[in-house]
């Protein structure tokens, strides 16, 4: 899921409450946060009960929860197979081939973390949600 802070909420210790207050497993895959507010990509596993409550919490402290509907996704028209992705890709889901000296993408292995977004000099690769 994706978590929007605001201000008020960057500076107070969220993913610690999860974990500790609420009994969740908190796999953070991006953040960007400062004391201006700021965004994070995580993943929340536990008892559905548990996450329900730990996002009721996010959401009475003035973060906004958006879950990740499709992922990530690559315009294959604009990809170079340059590679600046696959070093980076923490799941191996961007891998180069060194067959065919193209990248491979797939979709299963990816959580949407966003790196190779930011990595992707062409800016092929884009975060849907």
């Amino acid at each position: 899921m994706v978590l929007n802070f605001s201000p008020e909420a960057s500076n107070q210790p969220m993913t610690h409450n999860l974990i500790s207050k609420h009994n969740l497993v908190v796999n953070i895959l991006r953040a960007e946060i400062d004391e201006f507010g700021g965004k994070m990509v995580l993943e929340l596993s536990g008892k559905a009960d548990d996450i329900r409550r730990g996002i009721d919490y996010l959401k009475a402290n003035n973060v906004g929860v958006r879950p990740i509907k499709e992922g990530v996704r690559r315009d294959e028209d604009a990809c170079t197979h340059c590679g600046m992705c696959v070093s980076i890709c923490p799941t191996k889901a961007l891998v180069f081939d060194p067959k065919t000296g193209k990248v491979i993408f797939t979709e299963e292995k990816c959580v949407a973390c966003g790196v190779c977004i930011d990595a992707c000099p062409p800016r092929a690769m884009e975060i849907l949600i």
